[in-house]
């Protein structure tokens, strides 16, 4: 029974393959004749898609059989990659032979000469042979006179009775193409290269080149060429005069190289910037407007260098803090720089590279004004404070020196007698010292015999070999020292100067309570109001006499008094005293009348007299002299003044 089955199912099966001429394996759905569905993933219906059909092996119709397609437009249509596998020979004694049947081959081994390669007639026509070679020591392999270069692969096809290289070659006869042969182009030619390279070698001067020198390529020193057959460097664009020679575009920017009249320019010719870039960072700019910028690329002048804020290099720094650096030579250069400190602010250094001695900074050394916050009318014209910088200098044995090229010293220290002062000749007249004497103890500092008062600023100009004083002294001549005394409009005590107002000593300073006993002022300072200076012998300080006087009679003139007298009817009248035992206050009085003769009334004990009559009449008289008869003296009076206050040098 069960062979029965097997039968009846196997004659099914043919009978339905009969019927439908079509044999499908793996697959219910045969697209051809036979159809072989590798991953069994073709549709139970309808068409597979091109990647269904990628394992699919398919006999058409028409006889053509297609191995990954189920359309074979050829005999044999193949989509994907043919694998012939490759025979490894060794050549022996610089031949090999190949073997019957085999497509490609590498041939491997050392060669002392071009390898002789013998191969086998193909059974039928047109079978194809690719030859390796592979061999040590750089020769060739030959096969049927067509030689396969060392390291690279040629392909053969047997035709008419040979094997001949698809370059175009035969057998025996080297083929004719570019690599042998010159030639032209009959139309455009494209090469794809998709992921494989192109390279040329060679090891002439002009191994390559279009149209002469358009392009050329100089491989013997690795160099090209544009516009010239002989470039001297990597890259060498040869143009005519007044030309352009290299655009570097994306269509709207052009950055251009130029040569010229003798001028070179490289840049754009389209208003864009021109920036250039150092470690991948656009360090200088220009601007399409003309501005150049150092550190930025946004200048909003001709000139903008950004840097850092710094302090001025140290003399002796070869490097240097600064923005800008105008560098001389091995030793000097002009540095500009900004401060990174407050008050912060710019500064421009001569700086010495090598060394720590300062370098001269000159402003227009060949001539011209220089101006400071102002527009010069002089050589030097500053608009505002100039400041010189002190040096504070201790006195030592009442000696100091003044060290080259400083134009303000203050003298500290004790002093215990006057300073003597040294200071270096200037390097041009007209240099100008001034010096503040801050010493202790009250002394004079002297600098070619001009003394500076102790608390005082002296100002001294170099001229004729000497430092000369400007307040007008000479070499030789002090100024004010200890003791000296002026009259000043000034109301109250200043630099060293005190004000003779008989106040108490105690309220000076040290110094001044010191030189005021010196002058023999121990508790008061002398009281000049009101009063004049004279050299009368008398103690120095002291207040003597006044400005009134009492006239004695010897400082009246000597002179007489003389005139007349003149009366009408004078009335006389006499009191008598009474003698006779009455109080000396018991007067009583008796009338006579002039030119009447008459009696007088008795009045107590008064006794009538008799008057001689007498008519009107003059007198003449004569006194003595009024000082007493010597030589008039002269009278001390105080003259016609003008106010101001004394003052007497004590020091600070």
């Amino acid at each position: 029974m069960m062979k029965k089955n097997l039968l009846l199912t196997s004659m099914f099966v043919i009978f339905s393959l009969l019927a439908k001429s079509q044999v499908g394996i793996n697959t219910a759905n045969p697209q051809g004749i036979l159809s072989v569905d590798g991953l069994k993933n073709n549709p139970p219906t309808g068409v597979p898609t091109a990647a269904q059909a990628k394992d699919d092996l398919m006999m058409s119709p028409n006889g053509n059989l297609g191995i990954g397609t189920i359309t074979p437009g050829t005999t044999l249509d193949v989509n994907g990659a043919i694998t012939n596998r490759e025979t490894t020979l060794d050549v022996t004694g610089n031949s090999v032979t190949i073997p019957a049947n085999v497509s490609q081959v590498q041939l491997t081994g050392s060669a002392t000469a071009d390898v002789a390669v013998v191969a086998p007639a193909a059974p039928n026509a047109g079978q194809r042979l690719i030859v390796y070679n592979n061999t040590t020591g750089g020769f060739g392999a030959i096969l049927n006179g067509v030689t396969v270069p060392n390291g690279k692969a040629l392909e053969y096809i047997y035709s008419n009775s040979g094997w001949r290289s698809i370059d175009g070659g035969s057998g025996g006869v080297s083929s004719v193409n570019i690599y042998n042969a010159d030639g032209t182009i009959t139309g455009h030619r494209k090469v794809i290269q998709g992921a494989n390279t192109l390279t040329f070698t060679g090891t002439k001067t002009n191994a390559f080149s279009v149209d002469g020198s358009t392009f050329s390529v100089d491989a013997a020193n690795d160099r090209v060429g544009l516009g010239t057959t002989t470039p001297d460097t990597k890259l060498t664009i040869s143009t005519p005069d007044n030309s352009f020679g290299l655009n570097h575009t994306n269509g709207t920017v052009n950055l251009k190289t130029y040569i010229g009249g003798g001028v070179v320019s490289v840049g754009t010719t389209t208003a864009n910037d021109l920036r250039f870039t150092t470690n991948n960072t656009q360090k200088v700019s220009i601007t399409s407007d003309g501005n150049v910028g150092v550190g930025t690329v946004t200048p909003t002048n001709k000139l903008v260098i950004a840097g850092s804020n710094a302090q001025p290099s140290a003399l002796g720094t070869a490097t240097t803090n600064a923005t800008l650096r105008v560098d001389g030579n091995s030793n000097h250069a002009l540095d500009f720089g900004t401060y990174a400190n407050s008050p912060y602010g710019s500064y421009i250094s001569s700086q010495n590279k090598t060394a720590t001695t300062g370098l001269p900074l000159v402003l227009n050394p060949a001539g011209g004004n220089v101006g400071v916050n102002t527009t010069p009318g002089t050589a030097m014209d500053v608009n505002g404070a100039i400041t010189n910088r002190e040096t504070v200098l201790t006195v030592s044995g009442n000696n100091v020196t003044v060290p080259p090229n400083v134009s303000q010293v203050q003298l500290t220290g004790a002093a215990t007698a006057n300073v003597a002062i040294s200071a270096p000749a200037a390097p041009n007249a007209g240099q100008r010292l001034i010096v503040y004497n801050n010493t202790t103890g009250g002394f004079g500092a002297t600098l070619d015999g001009v003394t500076v008062p102790n608390g005082k600023a002296l100002e001294y100009v170099f001229s004729n070999s000497y430092w000369r004083s400007t307040d007008g002294s000479t070499v030789g001549v002090s100024s004010a020292n200890i003791g000296d005394i002026k009259a000043s409009f000034s109301v109250s005590d200043h630099n060293g100067w005190v004000k003779l107002d008989g106040r108490p000593t105690g309220g000076l300073t040290t110094t001044q309570r010191a030189a005021a006993n010196s002058l023999g002022f121990a508790s008061y300072i002398p009281n000049a109001s009101n009063s004049y200076l004279v050299q009368d012998g008398t103690r120095l300080g002291s207040i003597n006499s006044n400005n009134s006087r009492i006239i004695a009679r010897n400082q009246l003139p000597d002179f007489q008094l003389s005139g007349t007298t003149s009366s009408a009817e004078p009335t006389i009248k006499y009191d008598i005293i009474n003698n006779n035992g009455r109080p000396a206050t018991d007067t009583y009085s008796y009338t006579f009348l002039a030119g009447k003769i008459g009696t007088g009334t008795r009045n107590l004990d008064h006794v009538n007299t008799n008057v001689l009559y007498q008519n009107p009449h003059s007198h003449s008289f004569n006194t003595n002299s009024v000082n007493g008869g010597v030589a008039q003296q002269s009278i001390n009076i105080q003259p016609q003044s003008l106010s101001v206050n004394m003052f007497v040098y004590l020091g600070k």
